[in-house]
């Protein structure tokens, strides 16, 4: 069977998971990633927290902005929670729940962070391999990432114009949010999409071939320019 590939996070390789990945078939490419810890496929990204680490992440408020980095960038952000071989799988005691919720208890950050973020998907695993196997039911159907992508995701629009990059992606992140959801349109081809076309006007102006420019390929272009050349008048007729 074909290895299945999986960009990880170079700061996880002082972990032993990714040695395990390897061993159960995956391809690993290792980078600095700004969103996520791992990527499985071209919309999922995984956060892998161990319990330590989420109750200080949540207690920061840290993992609130790492949740919403990955819902902007990622269709399907999962936070992977891994308990130790040798502790009871469970969050809390159950001398801890106590009978009233407690503002600040584990739990409750739990439930707010998932009330912020709808789209993000928990995960519990017991061990390096469970994790294996989970990661390998998440990929299953899905596309294989692509490694541009996931190392730019994040990243300002042009590294090195630091705050005005900063308040460049700030101004035009809703027109961001709208071309992310245009067919073709991938986190690696995001950003010539919006330098060639200058505005969301723009770029329904601009030709295919010049869109095949910007996006890398004439497959991706061909989607992009027939949904923006789509005839909308017997549609809004029917509305």
């Amino acid at each position: 069977p074909a290895r299945r590939r999986v960009v990880v996070d170079v700061r996880e390789f002082m972990s032993p998971l990714p040695a395990v990945l390897h061993a159960a078939g995956c391809d690993l490419v290792p980078l600095t990633l700004e969103v996520g810890d791992y990527v499985l496929s071209a919309s999922c990204c995984v956060e892998r927290k161990a319990i330590p680490d989420l109750r200080a992440s949540l207690a920061s408020g840290r993992l609130f902005a790492q949740a919403e980095a990955m819902a902007r960038h990622y269709a399907t952000p999962v936070l992977l929670i891994e308990f130790e071989g040798d502790r009871a799988f469970a969050l809390q005691a159950a001398g801890e729940v106590g009978d009233e919720p407690r503002l600040h208890s584990l739990m409750a950050r739990l439930v707010l962070l998932t009330l912020h973020h709808p789209r993000l998907r928990l995960v519990w695993s017991r061990s390096l391999h469970a994790t294996a196997a989970t990661f390998a039911a998440l990929k299953a159907n899905q596309e294989e990432p692509d490694p541009v992508a996931a190392a730019t995701a994040g990243v300002p629009l042009e590294a090195g114009e630091g705050a005005m990059a900063d308040r460049e992606t700030l101004v035009n992140r809703p027109a961001m949010d709208v071309l992310r959801r245009l067919p073709g349109v991938t986190e690696g081809n995001l950003r010539p999409l919006m330098r060639a076309g200058g505005s969301l006007a723009g770029l329904a102006k601009l030709s295919e071939a010049e869109l095949a420019e910007a996006m890398g390929g004439a497959v991706a272009a061909r989607k992009l320019k027939s949904f923006l050349a789509q005839d909308c008048r017997a549609l809004f007729r029917m509305l």
